[in-house]
């Protein structure tokens, strides 16, 4: 048996998201095949149901990146024909509310039209592993073709196969081979190293001519309606003025031995973990890669939720007008950076929850697949 790969499990995964979400297909996926028209649709006509036919026609490299070797995948961009199989339609079939015949071509739009209504409003999915490892996340694409692609797409099934009402999407991009990226130095510097001279910069960019290149905590609304929703944090710096504003990278200076604030927003009541990923530069000048020998820290679970205050309570919003306390955790640095020899460190905190859901290759079993959020980047030592 050959070995699931991205390409695979990107169809399935795509053919699972169409028979979810169009009610006329019956929840049946076997009315969604994948494969040559040709080969297909006599099957399909053949079944008097409304179906679809998946056509992956071409496979296109998206790059290999340059500081890659062998054990870390390269990206493709997938691009499928989607045909829709109509059948006619009695005015007195059992089911026919519309008091009329409802003929194969009228289907075939009406399936055309819940094709690129489900695939505008769900553009995005993920491919998991065998233990629920989010691997890729493809996006789904429409791609228009003229009408003389089209025709020489549709030629290359042959002569007895006619032509039906199809539209074409990009899904991009998928992992070859199916797995992650495997785990580098990560590139590090002073975000406020680049000296500029007469050029004009907007006032809360600049200060005292250098150019601020941290990255601004704006506006963030995390929609909670969508059971995949992610976490969001930012941390929150104290000035001596009692002024409180929001970072997502900051130089902490000693004393190392001490708490952050952290505000989360995600949805009222959701349990939330926070986790820290430490890299260092031991004070050995011959050590000149970093390294990530401090393990993984996880904090404790902590649950957004609100007081009794009565107060207004958003728990979906990062606003850096308005830092909601009832939101703010503090979080420890983690030991080992104020323990250990280092020149100079940097830590990444991240938090995750878990979201338990329906298998999507249809077991019928619940799955926990943990959602991460943004990072927040903290780094600190002589340069």
């Amino acid at each position: 048996m050959l070995a699931i790969g991205s390409l695979s499990e990107a169809a399935f995964g795509l053919r699972r998201k169409l028979v979810d979400n169009i009610s006329g297909l019956d929840n049946d996926i076997s009315r969604i095949k994948i494969g040559h028209p040709g080969s297909n649709l006599k099957d399909l006509e053949d079944a008097d149901e409304n179906g679809l036919n998946l056509f992956f026609y071409h496979i296109n490299y998206d790059g290999y990146p340059a500081d890659g070797g062998a054990d870390n995948p390269f990206y493709v961009r997938l691009y499928c024909l989607i045909t829709a199989i109509g059948y006619n339609i009695k005015k007195t079939a059992p089911g026919n509310t519309e008091g009329r015949d409802i003929s194969k071509g009228e289907n075939e739009l009406r399936l055309i039209g819940e094709v690129m209504s489900v695939l505008h409003k769900h553009a995005v999915f993920t491919l998991s592993d065998a233990d629920s490892q989010e691997i890729a996340t493809l996006q789904v694409v429409p791609h228009s073709l003229d009408m003389d692609t089209l025709n020489h797409i549709w030629g290359t099934q042959g002569s007895e196969t006619p032509y039906r009402l199809s539209v074409a999407y990009e899904l991009s991009l998928a992992p070859i081979p199916y797995g992650l990226p495997t785990n580098s130095s990560p590139l590090v510097g002073d975000p406020q190293m680049l000296v500029w001279g007469q050029m004009e910069r907007d006032e809360d960019k600049e200060r005292e001519g250098i150019i601020d290149l941290k990255p601004q905590v704006g506006y963030v609304a995390i929609d909670t309606s969508m059971a995949e929703w992610a976490p969001h944090i930012a941390l929150v710096e104290t000035h001596a003025d009692s002024r409180k504003t929001l970072q997502y990278v900051s130089h902490i200076a000693p004393p190392l031995d001490r708490t952050l604030d952290i505000l989360l927003a995600g949805e009222e009541g959701a349990e939330i973990r926070l986790y820290w990923r430490v890299w260092r530069r031991k004070d050995d000048n011959t050590v000149v890669a970093w390294k990530e020998d401090i393990a993984d820290v996880e904090t404790a679970q902590t649950i957004i939720e609100n007081d009794s205050s009565g107060d207004p309570f958003y728990p979906n919003r990062i606003d850096p007008a308005s830092i909601d306390a009832r939101r703010v955790v503090q979080v420890r640095l983690p030991v080992d950076i104020a323990q250990s020899d280092t020149k100079t460190w940097q830590a990444m905190l991240y938090a995750e929850r878990n979201w338990e859901h329906e298998d999507p290759e249809g077991s019928g079993t619940q799955i926990v697949t943990a959602i991460r959020s943004n990072t927040v980047l903290l780094y600190g030592g002589s340069s």
